[in-house]
């Protein structure tokens, strides 16, 4: 492991862009109206990585639930069936990719670049829908 190069001014901007706050803006303008709504965007970011980590986990407990359930939900003649083939072992790299931090910066964009945007001029009232990290 080598020291970092402090006079790097990359390094700087590297540091700064993991320690800096991002949060998510939502805003709504319609017509005269203004609605703005900022929320930090890790809540978001750590649930998605984790539901995206713990999938393989689900999937390989679904093979030790009760046969009866499983039987029950994968009928065919069910509106919603639930099917899932299980993994054929116990999926380590993804406990391990948890574990160790994997995805984070997932929602990461560079500022000021929308997830949604959306404008409606046609009408006589504009609509404005925008969702940014900022």
């Amino acid at each position: 492991m080598t020291l970092p190069n402090w006079g790097d001014p990359r390094f700087w901007e590297r540091a700064w862009d993991d320690l800096r706050p991002r949060f998510v803006l939502v805003r709504l303008e319609v017509g005269r109206f203004r609605l703005r709504w900022g929320v930090p965007l890790w809540p978001f970011e750590e649930t998605l990585r984790f539901g995206l980590l713990a999938l393989p986990w689900l999937a390989y407990a679904w093979q030790y639930a009760p046969r009866s359930w499983r039987a029950e939900l994968a009928r065919p003649d069910r509106k919603a069936r639930f099917v899932i083939e299980p993994p054929v072992g116990a999926p380590w790299p993804a406990l391990e990719a948890l574990l160790d931090g994997h995805g984070e910066g997932l929602l990461r964009l560079p500022p000021g670049e929308p997830f949604v945007q959306i404008v409606a001029l046609d009408r006589e009232d504009a609509v404005r829908i925008e969702i940014t990290q900022v």
